[in-house]
């Protein structure tokens, strides 16, 4: 049993689903009654792997000639946008399988070649794989396989978010929680690619692109908060929150209008905002290790997504790898971010209580310097002369100092947060430092100069 799986997961790399075993097959692009598909005026186009023409979708009819054969075959169609399908033997349509990820339907054995017609009506891209293999052994040992990778992917899903949701409790970073609806947008995709929704919940042709939206929202919240983007980059940040929230209300249209053409907008616009994401990282490559780690756990699975949700709608073949490349790059991402986002967290908590220290030591240090007032004259006549300080950011840069938030400076000084932030940002400018900090130490040697200039 484990060598046939080994098999047929070596043939599912090596000849994705176009598997006929012997079988003849030829298909027509043409929307016609199937009273007149045995027209001998009609010219049949040999079915080498699969239909691959993007935008030429609509109606394909295929002629399958089945050899005789003492075994039940299955023929079935992976993939989950093609949900309209009928077969016909002599005039009688056969019904689909029940239960079945895919459109499937069994053809019964025969001691004599046999012609199925199969109509296909392509709603979004044409894209159409066949496959046509024994039941018996074959198809059963396939399907085996196939739930057997579903399963081991949804388990280490589960477990990811699992441990985001914990280490969310656990360190109170909402990050983690922005992580995991990006998990979620991740795997749900492939829950949809994997037919699982027929299964589950019944065919919905308008839920794919609902469900990718999870994925393009969350990755912008995360990769601001991962990167720690302040500032810099402003422009491809305010770029990428525009394209998401453009694909938010085209993907409303498309709701309403049901249109292909605003489908396929949609999700070259999701793949837009992820690029845009990607470009961020690669952006900052250079300034911190977080950044490394996001532009190559973030790449790999992101070159599969553009493989499998845009080039066929453009009937352009880029890797055509089976969707367990997609999955193990996206597992391969869970993983490293899930570790990096813990290790984050740690790091910043460790920072969080050093610089508190620093507060508390830089207010103590401020009350024994304002003990002189001749000093603290000093101390703010040079502010304002060397520095051009305003006496308002002269007061925020104390408060600063002595440990209190921006709420409360806010509050104190009947003012915004967004203002104080404002005279914060002044005042690193007009110091010429990077953080409040750096500020804070500036500032401290200043009044100590001061001092030293009024005891003398």
């Amino acid at each position: 049993m484990h060598i046939r799986l080994l098999l047929f997961f070596t043939l599912s790399l090596i000849c994705g689903s176009g598997v006929t075993y012997g079988n003849t097959i030829s298909y027509l692009h043409k929307d016609i009654a199937f009273t007149d598909i045995s027209s001998p005026q009609h010219q049949w186009s040999p079915f080498s792997k699969h239909i691959y023409e993007g935008f030429d979708n609509g109606v394909y009819w295929f002629k399958i000639e089945c050899l005789a054969s003492d075994e039940d075959q299955i023929l079935t169609i992976p993939e989950s946008h093609i949900t309209k399908a009928k077969l016909y033997l002599d005039n009688i349509e056969i019904h689909k399988q029940d239960l079945s990820r895919y459109v499937t339907f069994k053809i019964p054995s025969s001691a004599k070649k046999e012609t199925y017609y199969l109509w296909v009506d392509c709603m979004f891209e044409a894209r159409i794989p066949i496959s046509l293999i024994g039941e018996d052994e074959h198809y059963h040992d396939h399907e085996q396989f196939d739930i057997i990778i579903i399963g081991i992917y949804l388990g280490i899903v589960l477990c990811i978010l699992l441990i985001n949701l914990f280490s969310f409790f656990s360190f109170g970073n909402i990050i983690y929680i922005q992580y995991i609806f990006m998990v979620i947008g991740m795997s749900v995709n492939a829950f949809y690619k994997d037919g699982l929704p027929v299964l589950f919940m019944g065919f919905n042709d308008h839920l794919e692109l609902l469900l990718n939206s999870i994925l393009a929202i969350s990755a912008v919240f995360f990769t601001n908060s991962y990167l720690r983007l302040d500032g810099e980059q402003a422009f491809l940040r305010r770029a990428a929150i525009g394209v998401v929230a453009m694909a938010v209300v085209l993907n409303i249209t498309y709701q309403i209008t049901g249109s292909f053409l605003i489908f396929t907008i949609v999700e070259v616009l999701h793949l837009v905002t992820l690029d845009i994401n990607w470009i961020i990282g690669v952006l900052r490559w250079k300034k911190s290790w977080e950044a490394k780690l996001f532009t190559l756990a973030y790449g790999f699975p992101l070159i599969m997504a553009h493989d499998y949700y845009i080039s066929p709608h453009f009937g352009i073949i880029l890797f055509n790898l089976p969707l367990y490349f997609y999955k193990i790059g996206s597992i391969f991402e869970m993983i490293l971010f899930s570790w990096a986002i813990m290790y984050q967290a740690k790091k910043i908590a460790k920072e969080n209580i050093s610089i508190n220290q620093k507060l508390m030591d830089y207010a103590s240090q401020l009350k024994e310097l304002n003990k002189d007032s001749d000093n603290k004259e000093l101390g703010i006549q040079e502010l304002v002369n060397t520095y051009n300080f305003t006496l308002k950011e002269i007061a925020i840069l104390k408060d600063v100092g002595l440990g209190k938030s921006n709420k409360n400076i806010a509050s104190e000084h009947f003012i915004s947060e967004n203002t104080v932030k404002y005279h914060i940002k002044n005042i690193l400018h007009k110091f010429e430092v990077k953080n409040k900090k750096e500020a804070m130490d500036k500032f401290l040697g200043k009044q100590e100069a001061s001092f030293s200039t009024a005891e003398s």
